[in-house]
């Protein structure tokens, strides 16, 4: 169903959608070692598909400290390919959300190309720019942000991020 004027967002089914990398750049060659899309509805997630994903690179040593992802945690991981068909279809065409969506999407796009396919042209809502129109937040970062609006999580991990991602949404309104 198309977003129009009378549509809410609240009212129709969007995935917010985070990852966890090896490094800060897909263009390096750095890789995605967790993935989380949660379907919201109605303010609540009603389905998700959450797994790490064994990268085929070490995880720098700055990533883990960030995310607490290891090489030993994803060794055992499906790779993204495996991964691609499973993640296409639980998008379907509902809106993607995210927290700095270029940082995401470029690893997404890398991830889908390498793979043999591409990625798909969902209709993306970016939180950060959102967030930075309002003038009221000191800094844009996400756990900054969910913390003054007392969105509470831990924050790091693809799954939390998500979520806080979906939730920052409903909180901002409607883009």
């Amino acid at each position: 169903m198309p977003i129009g004027v009378s549509t809410r967002i609240i009212e129709i089914p969007f995935v917010a959608a985070d990852v966890e990398t090896t490094g800060l750049s897909a263009a390096d060659g750095h890789r995605v070692c967790e993935v989380a899309l949660l379907r919201f509805l109605r303010g609540a997630v009603i389905d998700s598909f959450v797994s790490l994903v064994n990268p085929l690179r070490p995880i720098d040593p700055g990533a883990s400290a960030v995310n607490g992802i290891t090489d030993e945690m994803v060794a055992g991981a499906p790779t993204f390919p495996d991964l691609l068909p499973r993640i296409l279809d639980f998008l379907a065409d509902d809106p993607l959300v995210f927290h700095n969506a270029p940082f995401d999407l470029s690893f997404l796009r890398s991830e889908a190309r390498l793979a043999g396919g591409s990625w798909p042209g969902n209709r993306v809502i970016d939180t950060l720019p959102l967030a930075r129109r309002t003038g009221r937040f000191r800094s844009h970062s996400l756990s900054h942000i969910c913390r003054e609006l007392g969105i509470g999580c831990t924050f790091h991990r693809a799954e939390a991020d998500a979520w806080a991602a979906g939730k920052l949404l409903l909180h901002l309104g409607d883009p």
